[in-house]
């Protein structure tokens, strides 16, 4: 059994996995090198780590990538943990550096456009129709972590708060396109990577288990509504709180 760790920059997963050394800079700033697989040892056995990229589109790639490379190598894996920073909706109810359990994630890019906002439902065809369950159009449910086939794995309680999360490709940076995005999809935290990684590991069967650490108010936001150091090292709390280290 192999759990992947996944984050979108070297710095999340340094933060995130302990001993993991951010690999040098090539001079082009190349956020993955050659999608490389790291192996890191943790409490209940080996772990691989994966860089996926800023975006959903290079955490689509990326994920596919590591996935089938891994079952190439006879490491399939049959767990993933995606953590990383997110920016909230609201700041008292999801406070800057709270670590959040991701429930269900939401891709507000999808569907059918009518000039003012997305719908998927009016979309006449789904991202995926599985041969049993409902089709997935913009919405996908992430593993509680009693779900994950990975031993040991155990949540501390009162470590993670619960919320949902939009993965965009373009980040919110209006109080208007706050403000719609909050009110249409009743999301608490804007990431964009989240519903990429989900959907592949839900291509191939993988439970993934999705934690952010609020490192922002999205949309404007004043000095005291952002503080990514502190987001950053709240991720060292995440392995731990699962009982991984």
């Amino acid at each position: 059994m192999s759990l992947l760790l996944c984050a979108a920059t070297s710095r999340e997963l340094a933060s995130l996995a302990p001993h993991f050394s951010p690999p040098e800079d090539d001079g082009q700033k190349n956020p993955w090198p050659e999608m490389h697989l790291w192996p890191l040892r943790l409490k209940h056995g080996e772990a691989l780590c994966c860089i996926t990229g800023v975006g959903p589109v290079n955490a689509a790639l990326v994920m596919g990538h590591a996935l089938s490379r891994a079952e190439a190598e006879g490491r399939a894996v049959t767990a993933a943990i995606n953590a990383g920073l997110a920016g909230a909706f609201d700041l008292a109810t999801h406070p800057l550096r709270s670590l959040c359990l991701v429930r269900e994630e939401i891709w507000p890019e999808y569907g059918l456009h009518d000039g003012t906002q997305v719908s998927a439902g009016a979309f006449g065809f789904p991202l995926w129709q599985p041969e049993q369950g409902t089709a997935v159009r913009d919405r996908l449910f992430l593993a509680a972590p009693e779900e994950m086939k990975y031993p040991g794995i155990d949540c501390k309680q009162g470590v993670f708060l619960s919320c949902t999360s939009l993965t965009v490709a373009g980040v919110s940076a209006s109080f208007a396109r706050a403000a719609a995005m909050r009110i249409h999809f009743g999301a608490d935290l804007e990431n964009m990577e989240g519903f990429a990684v989900a959907y592949a590991c839900a291509r191939q069967g993988v439970p993934c288990l999705e934690v952010r650490s609020v490192s922002n108010k999205v949309g404007p936001r004043a000095r005291d509504e952002k503080d990514f150091p502190g987001a950053h090292s709240a991720l060292a709390q995440v392995l731990p709180a699962l009982n991984l280290i």
